[in-house]
C-alpha cells in the first residue's frame, strides 16, 4: 500500500526539478499563471458535473500543480515553500476544528461543528469591514451573492439593497457581467465608506444593527 502523502511529495520534487531546468516555468509569475488557475477551477467544477471520478482526479491533479507552481514562486523570492502553505492549513484546520486537537474520538455532531469553526473564523480574522476576506475577483454573480450574505449577517437591512443588486437583467448587449459587477463594486465601497463612517464615530466593528446602518448609509449617500 502507498505511503499517505508519498506521491505529494513526488510532486513537489517534480515541481523543484522542472524549476531547475531554468526553462518556461522560471519566467512565470503569480499574475501570469492567474488565468490557467481560474481555468482549472473551472474544470474542476465541469468534472464534479459530469460525475466522472478519472476526470475529477485529473482535474485536481491540473489543480494541485498550481498550488506547487505558485509555492515554488514565491519560494524562490524568498517568501514561503509548499510546506509552509500546508503548515497553515493544518494550523487553520486544527484552530478551527477543536475536536482533532481535544483527544476527540466520535463522531461529530454537525450544527457544533459549524459553529465552533465560526467562532474560530471570527476570532482568527476580527477585521473592520465584513467584506473583508471576499473575493473581489471572482464572477460579478457569485460576487453579489457573497456581498450581499456578508452584509446581512452584519445585520444590514434589506430595504437597502439597491434594485440593481435585486434582480439581474439581461439586454442582448453581451455586458450584463461588467454592468452587475460594476454595481456591486460601488455597494461594496458605500458599505465600506458607512462603516468606517460608524467606526469614526466609536461603533465596534461588527456591532451594528439595521438602525444604525440606516444612519451611517444616508452620511455617505453621494449627492444629488
Amino acid at each position: 500500500m502507498t505511503e499517505p502523502g508519498r506521491k505529494l511529495r513526488e510532486a513537489a520534487e517534480v515541481m523543484d526539478r522542472l524549476w531547475s531546468f531554468g526553462g518556461w516555468e522560471v519566467t512565470q509569475t503569480h499574475e501570469s499563471l492567474r488565468r490557467y488557475l481560474v481555468e482549472e477551477t473551472y474544470e474542476v467544477l465541469d468534472a464534479i458535473d459530469s460525475g466522472d471520478a478519472d476526470a475529477l482526479r485529473e482535474e485536481l491533479g491540473d489543480l494541485l500543480l498550481q498550488v506547487l507552481f505558485h509555492s515554488r514562486i514565491a519560494e524562490a523570492s524568498g517568501q514561503f515553500t509548499v510546506d509552509d502553505v500546508a503548515a497553515t492549513l493544518v494550523s487553520k484546520l486544527s484552530a478551527r476544528s477543536p475536536h482533532l486537537t481535544n483527544g476527540h474520538t466520535g463522531p461529530v455532531d454537525v450544527a457544533e461543528q459549524e459553529a465552533a469553526w465560526e467562532t474560530a473564523k471570527a476570532v482568527e480574522k476580527a477585521r473592520p469591514s465584513c467584506l473583508d476576506g471576499i473575493a473581489m475577483q471572482q464572477p460579478a454573480l457569485a460576487l453579489t451573492e457573497k456581498v450581499l450574505d456578508r452584509a446581512r449577517r452584519a445585520g444590514f437591512p434589506d430595504d437597502l439593497v439597491p434594485d440593481e443588486l435585486r434582480v439581474v437583467r439581461i439586454d442582448g448587449s453581451g455586458d450584463t457581467e461588467s454592468v452587475l459587477r460594476s454595481a456591486v463594486l460601488a455597494f461594496a465601497g458605500r458599505i465600506r465608506a458607512a462603516e468606517r463612517a460608524a467606526a469614526d464615530a466609536g461603533v465596534a466593528p461588527g456591532g451594528s444593527t439595521p438602525e444604525v446602518w440606516g444612519l451611517y448609509w444616508e452620511c455617505v449617500t453621494p449627492p444629488a
